[in-house]
């Protein structure tokens, strides 16, 4: 059951780590996570775990004490979809979502090699779509 919900689980975070970028991208400043989570409302300890993947790929910058939190690395209208896409390793979590539902046996096997192809073609047309908008583009799309 696990292996199944790992795609839907990175496409969660996806949407959730898209709207905290459009958080940051408008207040311009640092911002803590439990107003972010209480903006969208999340769960705080999720949504944490999302922004320090972010925050390990330097898409955002940390900063600890009373007045910490997370602020946008760069410019919004610099800042990609494609590279959060691939910040959280999406394309990765559906290569293994599939996967997981393959036997292992032969037919798994050829199953597997037909696949992995197709997803990487896949994974290769959704960046690029991803790589043709800014947070800042979501922010003007949001109206936020």
């Amino acid at each position: 059951m696990a292996k199944r919900n790992i795609g839907s689980l990175q496409y969660k975070s996806f949407g959730l780590a898209l709207q905290a970028l459009v958080v940051l991208a408008k207040d311009g400043g640092t911002c803590p996570s439990c107003e972010i989570a209480k903006l969208m409302s999340s769960e705080p300890t999720l949504l944490r775990r999302i922004l320090a993947k972010l925050a390990k790929e330097s898409i955002l910058v940390t900063r600890e004490g009373r007045d910490g939190g997370y602020t946008l690395n760069k410019a919004a209208d610099q800042l990609t979809l494609a590279e959060v896409y691939r910040a959280l390793e999406v394309g990765e979590a559906r290569h293994q979502a599939v996967s997981g539902t393959m036997c292992v046996n032969d037919f798994g096997t050829q199953m597997k090699t037909a696949f992995c192809g197709i997803l990487e073609e896949v994974d290769r047309s959704v960046t690029e779509v991803l790589k043709n908008y800014t947070v800042a583009d979501v922010v003007r799309k949001a109206g936020y």
